[in-house]
């Protein structure tokens, strides 16, 4: 989901994140404040959302780096601070756009889709006797 930091949908959050294996957190490295929302942002995260999530912190506009307002060496410390993967992208330009879903594949656990559990069951249709009856 994307909220583009927009405080009215910090009510909605739990339903963006729940039962998610990851989250990609996105700053402005223009802006400053947008990396102090980020930290709440993660903050909530960490108490309410599901406890092995996967998180990733993308600096945007790393095209514009002439007019960076948040240091990329601080950014990645605060990142290295949580455990979460940190990448500077442009979305504009395409830039480590792979990358940050890349970085998220190798963290995500595998699920074994093989052998059999107590949570599972098998979807099929059961043989039923067919009967037809003109009246």
């Amino acid at each position: 989901w994307d909220t583009a930091g927009q405080e009215r949908f910090r009510a909605l959050a739990p339903m963006y994140y729940r039962g998610s294996a990851a989250a990609i957190i996105v700053y402005d490295i223009t802006k400053e404040e947008t990396f102090q929302t980020l930290k709440n942002w993660v903050k909530e995260l960490r108490q309410h959302g599901p406890p092995e999530i996967v998180v990733a912190i993308a600096g945007n506009k790393c095209d514009l780096s002439d007019a960076r307002e948040v240091p990329e060496k601080d950014a990645k410390d605060y990142a290295d601070s949580i455990h979460a993967i940190f990448v500077e992208t442009s979305a504009k330009n395409a830039i480590n756009i792979d990358e940050v879903f890349t970085e998220i594949s190798k963290r995500i656990p595998v699920v074994d889709g093989g052998g059999s559990s107590a949570r599972s069951f098998k979807l099929g249709r059961q043989a039923s006797e067919s009967r037809r009856s003109c009246c």
